[in-house]
């Protein structure tokens, strides 16, 4: 892994990265099956694409849910290159937050890079051999020898991993113990065992570097977390199974792309006050194995310099949350998750929010916040009335806590209600 680890330092060029996209096309185009026929349903072939800029405007998109369905309905054997055999490449879950889980199959090779990478990040956001690391993973990781494990058993790092399965009591007395000054992984989880402090009056450890990740961090996230554990270096991580890590932010920067494995654009980019927005698609540079090409991964992000994609000037200044959550109105209407995002995020004293919808006719907002005064009760309630009075049948809940859910994960909107506009037309 050290020689993978030191050739992250080698940064990419936008020419580098145009000739791996344009080989990758070839490749796909040569010996996967699912992308030669979007090409040829497209109308294309390798050779229509000379250019990163014909792959960014020409080569067709894939939603996650057609990805995720192809491969659920037994066709997993048409994303993954055919001169590979399964037995001899490496398996990675996905927690399954979008409804369906997935797999990606990655070479031995791709997948000791991908170590090397959350290695190099982390070294980059402030990580150093001599601190007492404590990783949050999702269960399946606890189970494989991931990212550090062997510098760690070189006595280079020395790392404690827990994962949400965990009672937080177990993981407070192991951050005790093991004097723990270095948090990183998922960010739900993290939340609780800051909550574990909060709520228990306990002293937490003040971190030399904390670093949530696994899924979308905001600002009260970030704050709140920053406010607890008092860290002195502050990272975030945002990738995804099928590309591994795609960006990493500090403090008070952008989220900057890693293009030497990942590149990116927009589908149906707009403008909006100086950003560009629109949902992420995703180009892994490393996945030969099971290729990932322009895939939605369902996050709206927003972007800035979006005129420099082509020359890897773009970053990315918000996730603003997954594209494809959304309110059900008996109408047949929909609001998104992100415009709850958008209208709540701003009040210095929210600390979560979540809208869970069961039925049509009805949802629950369940809202964490700092101080329950009646003068702040009332800012959030007109915010809320604005967008769903009228429209939908709501109840506003204040709660201490907003749980986890089964994949480790707290996701803003949760409706069951997704066939409500079909169920309307067959009364």
């Amino acid at each position: 892994m050290i020689k993978e680890f030191l050739s992250c330092y080698v940064r990419p060029t936008s020419q580098s990265v145009e000739k791996r996209v344009l080989w990758l096309v070839r490749h796909a185009w040569e010996h996967v099956p699912f992308y030669r026929e979007k090409m040829q349903t497209a109308g294309l072939s390798a050779s229509d694409f000379n250019s990163l800029d014909d792959y960014i405007s020409k080569f067709p998109e894939t939603t996650s849910a057609e990805y995720r369905t192809y491969q659920q309905t037994g066709h997993s054997q048409g994303l993954i290159d055919e001169q590979q055999k399964l037995d001899g490449l490496i398996e990675d879950r996905s927690s399954g937050s979008s409804g369906i889980t997935i797999s990606v199959f990655r070479s031995p090779a791709e997948y000791e890079l991908n170590r090397a990478r959350a290695l190099w990040h982390l070294v980059q956001a402030g990580l150093r051999p001599w601190h007492r690391i404590l990783a949050v993973l999702p269960p399946l990781q606890m189970r494989k020898n991931v990212s550090m494990s062997i510098l760690q058993s070189l006595g280079i790092f020395r790392r404690t991993t827990v994962d949400y399965t965990m009672p937080i009591e177990t993981v407070v007395d192991v951050i005790r113990r093991e004097r723990i000054n270095v948090i990183y992984g998922q960010k739900s989880f993290i939340r609780l065992i800051a909550d574990h402090y909060m709520q228990h009056g306990i002293e937490p450890p003040e971190l030399e570097l904390l670093i949530p990740g696994a899924e979308r961090v905001d600002h009260y996230d970030r704050e709140y977390l920053c406010q607890v554990f008092r860290p002195r270096r502050f990272g975030e991580f945002y990738g995804a199974t099928e590309p591994y890590l795609i960006a990493a932010k500090k403090m008070d920067s952008d989220y900057q792309i890693d293009y030497k494995a990942v590149f990116f654009s927009l589908a149906a980019p707009e403008d909006e006050a100086g950003l560009t927005k629109g949902n992420i698609l995703v180009t892994s540079l490393i996945n030969e194995a099971q290729p990932i090409l322009k895939l939605e991964l369902g996050d709206r992000v927003a972007v800035r310099n979006y005129s420099q994609l082509s020359t890897l000037g773009a970053t990315i200044a918000k996730v603003e949350g997954r594209s494809n959550d959304y309110l059900h109105l008996p109408d047949g209407e929909k609001i998104s998750g992100a415009t709850f995002y958008a209208s709540l995020e701003y009040f210095p004293f929210m600390r979560q929010f979540k809208i869970v919808q069961n039925d049509v006719n009805d949802c629950t907002v369940m809202l964490r916040v700092a101080e329950k005064t009646e003068e702040k009760k009332a800012q959030v309630e007109a915010v809320l009335k604005k967008i769903l009075d009228g429209k939908i049948k709501y109840a506003v809940e204040y709660v201490d806590a907003i749980p986890v859910g089964p994949n480790g994960k707290t996701k803003i909107l949760v409706s069951s209600a997704r066939d409500a506009k079909s169920a309307i037309l067959h009364r």
